[in-house]
């Protein structure tokens, strides 16, 4: 089985690396555009575009293979969006779908965090724990990430949809106990399928799945 995953905000291909080591199953993380591989290509800043640009991709790696759908935080909306693409369209259907670190689409309070000025962004995805210590003190470093980390959180937190999802793929959700983002609005994705979906929690905040990694990988993988 193949694991099809996309990454958080200011990651890529090796977002995930940790997550795929000594894995039972291959993984696949896709770049948008703008990032690892892609980082050639012009940033985006929808979910909506993100999928149209890496639905050829997930259906490469998907044909004719069992396979999972994953995402965490701005991922688990590509995903999620991914799914509903994929539904649309009458194409084969992942196993499951396994959401990490987000908060459902439709509940949550609006946040503009992408638009606040430079300092105060920066603290923000540093308390977030998206960013070390010492790539925030790399000027250089900062040039190249900020761009990318305000379009893609910008995207996520724009995304919006509540509708009731009528397909039977399982739906997993994986929460940290101390995420601001997600944990208030994670409960409130059983809206957004007619199944509903099994969720577990761990202990930490926003990137809690590095800290859990042989537990949240077998959640994905099984």
């Amino acid at each position: 089985m193949k694991i099809i995953a996309y990454p958080f905000a200011g990651g890529s291909t090796h977002s995930y690396a940790g997550l795929a080591r000594d894995h039972a199953h291959e993984w696949i993380t896709l770049d948008p555009p703008g990032h690892g591989n892609n980082m050639n290509l012009p940033l985006m800043h929808s979910i909506p575009e993100m999928v149209s640009a890496l639905l050829e991709p997930t259906l490469r790696a998907s044909a004719g293979q069992a396979y999972v759908l994953f995402g965490h935080s701005m991922g688990a909306y590509i995903a999620l969006a991914m799914l509903d693409r994929l539904v649309a369209m009458g194409a084969s259907l992942p196993q499951r779908l396994v959401l990490s670190g987000a908060a459902a689409p439709h509940s949550r309070l609006l946040q503009h965090h992408a638009e606040l000025p430079q300092k105060e962004f920066l603290e923000w995805v540093a308390n977030m724990g998206g960013l070390s210590a010492e790539v925030l003190a790399e000027p250089q470093l900062m040039e190249l990430f900020e761009p990318i980390l305000r379009a893609d959180i910008g995207a996520a937190e724009a995304y919006v949809d509540g509708h009731r999802r009528q397909h039977h793929v399982p739906v997993r959700i994986l929460l940290g106990q101390n995420d601001q983002i997600a944990l208030a609005d994670g409960m409130a994705w059983a809206d957004c399928f007619m199944q509903v979906p099994e969720v577990h929690t761990f202990a930490g905040g926003h990137f809690f799945l590095f800290d859990e990694v042989k537990q949240v990988r077998k959640l994905i993988e099984f």
